[in-house]
């Protein structure tokens, strides 16, 4: 394709320096080529005197293999790198330049190495340090890091604090008699301007008394400076506003003071000056241990080049000599020291010819630059001339228009940049070419129909008036290819994207121009079922994943921690039935089951208990080989250990006197068909693994325990071992991808997903290590608000023509609504025919939303797919050894539950949970384990009447302190904040009751219904003693509507037979025999925000079992009782002629659950 205008202007611009601003679809990566060769056709430039310098390696090679298409193998001669591949060649040539003796820069430290420093640094602090109170010191790495790429040194950094604290003494003075206005209630007609003139006026005044337009050092300013700048425009903003608010104002100043005990106004974080002179102190010890022991670490690679740069003039330009032309690729997404790399090299010339060339609104990886983007220090720094592209290749104008209106959001532009509005005008500037509205160059062409697209276009995209026809095309009228539906909640979203992707592909579009983005992985790894649902949709999907995760790694390393534990003369009988279990051993069922029952049995060690398995060679076998290998692991290499673990190398044994050869079947297994990618992904892993342990070490001469070593540093630092997964069915598959990922590409129809506030506009964490407030720059853009919109504007340039925007109303079942989306500005418009959804962005004005809920059965058929039915039959060898593990089966009311439950497979589900142990799914961990955080909360409260805010913060410190993920965590304190206090207020009266008891325990007693061993724990009884009654409560961390009940619910129908068999517990009991049960109860503890006006409070349902239901029930509680026991103890239900399997019903609904119980009953009464 040839250059446009500007194109062309850009390529060939020579005389000096040269800012490109290339918005998304612009021909960025043409127009960098052509530049190169067009240097190459008009000029004598010897090709390896131009630098191209990318942000990525990916990057670097795609513009290597460009240029190699157009200018053939002289591209091998120019310099194409990222910018630490460039500080690293300036380290090589200095190393050969200088007569001195230089530290060798090779291979960086990995974080692993860095981390475990950071930790042994740390615990060497002084206990009166707040840092030393860091729990991961990942979180003091990364300050460490951040302080470098910003290049302030230690020196520095105590200089900035020294500063902070000495001024915030004196603002505290000055400050506090003007705050002392401040109402405690700011309300009122004028209440505006009353503390306009009281209290904000008189602010500013004093600030800029004692404001520095100097900074402190390099580019930090002081914190009066901040201040001052801050309410100076939070008032201009209040001032222009059609209705001024207090409210900004005050927000902002409650953050930063705060009174103390005599009424004074004191500034409110002064701690983190301490932390910032810790971190300096910390960083400076990091240093000296790195140079001591000749380490750098990645950061450092940059900074030392910049170093050797600064200090050697002469080397500096003959660096700068190297380079006649240079070419800097997404120049937004630098950091200072990156900046400053690129200075030291330019500025050796009069007049650089250097291009950069990039696009703010873009900047998604940017680090976050001290109040001007790197684009704005680049044109201010090599006064660059200034050129816009307009014009897109890629999308329709419809799309291009409505990005236009998230990129226009953006608070800090260079576009908007007052300093650089008035340089350009200087420069006789065209106005317009400040202006970076896109041209969709081929808005006809994406919008002439091919045969598949009118099949499509017809019955998918509906002919719907846009609100403003004027504003697109004169050729695009009548129809809009931009969408946005709401959802009931996230099922139903994922769903219907689902079905619509599934819609697009039937009715011809191809699947590789479906492209679905999401900000974050984890909320596309829930819509894949979904989408696998249908074997139409071929999927393609990157992530990084940790291979020490990986099932078959997992595995091997297992091993070796089995046999090292061997060595050094440990017992680890405890790890077999985990060992025997896995599959390329290739161990029956039956013998393993036996072999886990003899292991529990016995006291033997690990190797006694295999070889007492005379009638089986394996085990015979596997003993002799676990216990060579654990004698060799001493002296054998580390690499000739593992390939005799895997089986590349067999290994001669000693049994009965007999020398047999041994392989591994480890590889053998798992790599049958050589040619599968399930084969090279594990070559891959074993790859990774052993270049991760070589390069994480000096030593030559690596054995097992070095490996060990190595593995515990990984777990103990929570550092991965990280690979690309990547997942293609086929060439033509529909990409499911982060925004971020989908940076350069496109697709003819893109979907995004989650867009409410929680997916693209989610609230950011507090620092783990908050800083001063004139170093909040510090940081990465991406959690700034305008980080988030960049990303959004994005995902949005990816779609050629159509955009298909979705969101769930409900963020869960409990009924909590998620937030819109604020870049979209969607309000609710109130209608007398009903109160709908409104965004002005989009084409029609409206958001079509979808109100209904997936039944159980839609929701459940991607689960179930993934299921495998495997365990019906058991060999007549095996069998005797189940009814032997049934024999002495103690019934819960969860069993009962489990075994009716059909929507998640019921008897099969029962069998693998509480007969097999089998391992679980721990997808949804975090909802077992905020259950477990509410019974043990409300047990608090009953058995030590704390107080409401006590058990708030009992909970809170409770859900720090679970082994989860960070994100998952945060997620439990977020949902204890706003449910928990209204739990307490509902249920108090019940908690705190006369007579109350909290997890009344049986499992003490041998209590015994009609032949039947049962047991249980029930959360809550109240007891009367005067009139011998007991109500009884059970918690359900879920909610409930007031339309739903006993008969109609799916739930509720199996919690009748919970609260029937407790109440049956307490009858037996020797405790509570005497006591009538008055009242059965379910207390659920999630509110429920769709049935009351108050969306922030919710409901919260609580609902009694009372015996004209119990009357009604489609079967007794004592026939389902007598039915689930026997069906556990026969095993019949493993028969697959059983109508008890239950394997044949595809989508479970109530009344099928039903039937099935009544089925069972019949079992049990025909037996």
């Amino acid at each position: 394709m040839p250059l446009n205008a500007k194109q062309q202007a850009a390529v060939e611009y020579l005389e000096g320096p040269l800012l490109v601003l290339a918005g998304p679809g612009t021909g960025k990566t043409q127009l960098l080529s052509k530049k190169v060769e067009y240097i190459l056709k008009n000029t004598d430039t010897d090709p390896s005197m131009i630098l191209c310098i990318t942000f990525t390696d990916a990057g670097a090679k795609n513009m290597k293999d460009r240029l190699r298409s157009m200018i053939g193998q002289t591209a091998d001669q120019i310099d194409i790198m990222t910018f630490h591949s460039f500080g690293q060649k300036i380290l090589s040539l200095y190393s050969h330049y200088s007569d001195k003796p230089q530290r060798v820069f090779s291979n960086p430290i990995e974080e692993v190495v860095q981390t475990k420093i950071i930790s042994e640094l740390q615990s060497n602090l002084p206990t009166s340090y707040i840092i030393k109170n860091v729990r991961d010191p990942k979180e003091l790495l990364k300050a460490i890091s951040k302080f470098k790429v910003t290049k302030l040194s230690p020196e520095e950094m105590k200089q900035i604090a020294a500063k902070n604290e000495s001024e915030i003494k004196t603002l505290e003075l000055v400050l506090s008699p003007i705050l002392q206005n401040l109402p405690a209630r700011a309300a009122g007609k004028d209440i505006f301007n009353i503390l306009t003139e009281t209290v904000y006026i008189p602010l500013l005044q004093r600030l800029g008394e004692l404001k520095s337009d100097s900074p402190i050092v390099q580019n930090v300013y002081s914190i009066t400076t901040i201040l001052y700048e801050k309410i100076y425009a939070l008032l201009e903003a209040e001032q222009n506003s059609e209705k001024p608010s207090v409210s900004p104002l005050n927000t902002f100043i409650k953050k930063y003071f705060s009174k103390d005990q005599a009424g004074n106004y004191k500034f409110s974080d002064t701690a983190s000056n301490k932390r910032l002179s810790e971190i300096a102190e910390l960083y400076e010890s990091y240093q000296k241990y790195l140079t001591e022991h000749d380490l750098y670490d990645f950061n450092d690679m940059i900074e030392a080049s910049i170093n050797f740069l600064e200090q050697d003039v002469d080397f500096r330009r003959k660096i700068a000599q190297n380079y006649l032309y240079i070419m800097v690729d997404e120049y937004q997404d630098t950091n200072p020291s990156q900046t400053r790399l690129l200075e030291l090299i330019a500025d050796e010339q009069e007049s650089p010819a250097v291009m950069a060339v990039g696009d703010d609104d873009q900047s998604i990886y940017e680090f976050q630059g001290a109040r001007a983007s790197s684009l704005i220090h680049f044109k201010n720094h090599f006064d660059a001339k200034v050129i816009v592209l307009t014009d897109n290749y890629r999308s329709t104008t419809e799309i291009l228009q409505f990005s236009r209106k998230i990129a226009d959001q953006l608070e800090e532009s260079f576009i908007k940049n007052e300093t650089m509005q008035r340089s350009l005008n200087v420069e006789n500037t065209v106005t317009t070419e400040l202006k970076k509205e896109l041209i969709a160059i081929r808005n006809n062409e994406i919008l002439k129909a091919s045969p598949e697209d009118s099949t499509f276009e017809q019955n998918i995209y509906s002919a719907e008036d846009v609100t403003d026809p004027k504003s697109l095309s004169n050729n695009f009228t009548q129809k809009s290819f931009i969408e946005r539906h709401q959802f009931i909640n996230q099922d139903a979203e994922y769903y219907w994207v689902a079905k619509r992707v599934h819609q697009l592909i039937q009715a011809g579009a191809k699947p590789s121009d479906i492209g679905i983005l999401f900000p974050k992985h984890a909320l596309a790894t829930p819509l894949i079922p979904y989408l696998r649902k249908y074997p139409e949709i071929n999927i393609s999907y990157e992530r990084t994943e940790n291979i020490l995760e990986n099932q078959q790694i997992y595995e091997l390393t297992t091993l070796c921690r089995f046999i090292a534990m061997l060595a050094n003369g440990e017992n680890p009988a405890f790890m077999l039935p985990e060992i025997l279990s896995f599959d390329f051993w290739d161990i029956p069922s039956d013998d393993m089951i036996m072999s886990i029952q003899s292991i529990e049995r016995n006291k033997r060690t690990a190797l006694e208990i295999l070889q007492s398995y005379h009638d089986n060679p394996l085990y015979a076998n596997l003993a002799a080989f676990f216990s060579e290998l654990a004698k060799k692991s001493f002296s054998l290499p580390l690499e000739f250990f593992l390939d005799i673990l895997t089986g590349v190398t067999p290994i001669e044994l000693k049994i009965n006197n007999q020398n047999i050869s041994f392989t591994s079947p480890f590889l053998s297994f798992y790599t049958k068909d050589l040619y599968s990618k399930a084969t090279f992904d594990l070559y891959n892993r074993l790859n990774l693994l052993r270049n991760a342990i070589l390069s994480r070490t000096e030593k030559s001469k690596l054995r097992l325990h070095d490996l060990i070593q190595l593995l515990n540093d990984f777990t103990d630092t929570n550092t991965p071992i990280t690979e690309q997964t990547f997942y293609k069915d086929s060439d033509d598959s529909v990409s499911l991808m982060t925004a971020h990922k989908s940076k350069g590409l496109e697709f003819k129809h893109v979907f995004l997903i989650s867009a409410n506030q929680s997916g693209w506009d989610s609230a950011n964490r507090p620092p783990s290590i908050p800083l001063p407030l004139n170093l909040d720059f510090i940081g990465e853009s991406r959690n700034t608000p305008d980080g988030k919109k960049r990303l959004l504007f994005v995902a949005i340039t990816r779609a050629a023509k159509t955009l298909t925007i979705t969101s769930s109303k409900y963020a869960d079942e409990a009924g909590k609504e998620s937030k819109p989306l604020s870049f979209l500005d969607e309000k609710v418009i109130q209608n007398e025919a009903g109160d709908y959804l409104s965004s002005p962005f989009i084409p029609n004005g409206r958001v079509s939303e979808h109100n209904d809920q997936l039944t159980d059965a839609e929701k459940a058929s991607a689960i179930r797919r993934t299921w495998l039915i495997k365990l019906l039959n058991p060999s007549e060898k095996l069998k005797p050894i189940l009814l032997e593990k049934v024999r002495d089966f103690r019934l819960s009311a969860s069993h009962i539950s489990s075994f009716i439950r059909l929507t998640y497979s019921g008897p099969l589900a029962f069998y693998q949970q509480s007969i097999l142990h089998a391992p679980q799914d721990t997808s949804d961990s975090i909802s077992l384990v905020y259950g477990n955080l509410i019974h043990h909360v409300f047990e608090e409260i009953t058995n030590n009447n704390i107080t409401k805010e006590e058990a708030i913060d009992f909970y809170l410190n409770e859900a720090k302190e679970q082994d989860l993920l960070e994100e998952d965590i945060e997620t439990l304190i977020e949902r204890g904040r706003d449910e928990l206090p209204l739990a307490i207020d509902a249920f108090e009266h019940i908690l705190r009751a006369p007579g109350a008891k909290a997890e009344v325990d049986f499992s003490k007693e041998k209590l015994n219904f009609e032949g039947i061993p049962v047991t249980g724990k029930i959360d809550h009884i109240n007891i009367d003693e005067e009139h011998k009654t007991i109500d009884l409560y059970d918690f359900k961390t879920s909610t409930i509507s007031d339309k739903d009940t006993w008969q109609n619910k799916e739930s509720l129908f199996i919690y009748q037979f919970q609260l029937l068999f407790y109440r049956m517990l307490l009858k037996l009991s020797k405790t509570y025999h005497n006591y009538t049960v008055r009242s059965m109860n379910l207390l659920f503890t999630a509110p429920n925000r769709r049935e009351t006006i108050d969306s922030e409070t919710g409901k919260i349902h609580s609902i009694e079992l009372t015996e004209d239901i119990v009357a009604n029930m489609p079967v007794t509680f004592k026939e389902l009782i007598h039915a689930v026991y026997y069906q556990i103890t026969s095993l019949d239900f493993l028969d697959s002629d059983s109508p008890a399997n239950a394997i044949d019903l595809e989508e479970p609904k109530l009344n099928d659950i039903k039937e099935f119980c009544k089925t069972l009953v019949d079992r049990y009464q025909n037996k």
